[in-house]
């Protein structure tokens, strides 16, 4: 995350979807804004080697479900046994992740993405912790952690804030509560046949490790 960059609160993600692409919530503007991609055919790359390469910095993002400090929003999250809802939890992940690629493919040139980013495989979910608690805040972090030609890998984790003080953030005290790995591709504006995504660039003994482990999936 870039010095002085605050987390995106969990509603604004899907909001940030929808500008990327250009889609809305509007049947006739949603209609309207699916010919007008049509027109972004143009900036796809015609190769990998045409798009300039992107650290796993440049699309580490940082997203916070304050069902603690805001329990206005818990009710989209709970069910009536007062328990998060894990599929809720799944939806924001893969909201998440698809946010985290259009950041790593980010054309500079146009507001609008000609990119179609759809999720391929829920490749691994490990947990740490069995309970969820309905009234502390949630941090969801995560970046792009391997890149082919047409598709990434994208690496999430979930944290909680803790009393165990397993985690130190920014922000406050969170622990680990689940990791996730998605596989993500991308098509043209269309969705109709793949598209080439930017290369990575490895910085660290640790980023060619991780690198690796997505290669070898």
């Amino acid at each position: 995350m870039e010095e002085g960059q605050l987390p995106i609160h969990v509603n604004n993600v899907r909001n940030k979807l929808r500008e990327i692409v250009g889609a809305s919530t509007n049947w006739s503007d949603h209609v309207q804004a699916m010919n007008e991609r049509k027109a972004l055919h143009t900036l796809l790359a015609k190769s990998q080697a045409d798009l300039p390469p992107r650290k796993m910095s440049d699309s580490y993002i940082e997203v916070i479900l304050p069902l603690g400090s805001q329990p206005e929003i818990r009710g989209k999250y709970l069910n009536v046994h007062n328990t998060v809802r894990f599929g809720r939890i799944l939806e924001d992940l893969d909201s998440l992740g698809v946010l985290i690629c259009y950041t790593h493919t980010k054309h500079d040139a146009a507001q609008r993405s000609p990119l179609s980013i759809v999720t391929a495989l829920v490749d691994k979910i490990g947990l740490w912790e069995q309970h969820i608690y309905p009234d502390r805040d949630i941090k969801f972090v995560g970046n792009v952690s391997w890149v082919g030609r047409t598709s990434m890998e994208v690496k999430m984790h979930m944290l909680q804030v803790s009393d165990s003080k397993l985690f130190q953030l920014n922000d406050g005290i969170y622990g680990p509560v689940l990791d996730a790995t998605f596989v993500m591709v991308a098509r043209d504006p269309e969705n109709k046949r793949p598209a080439f995504v930017n290369p990575l660039i490895l910085e660290t003994p640790e980023e060619e490790k991780i690198f690796k482990e997505g290669e070898s999936m």
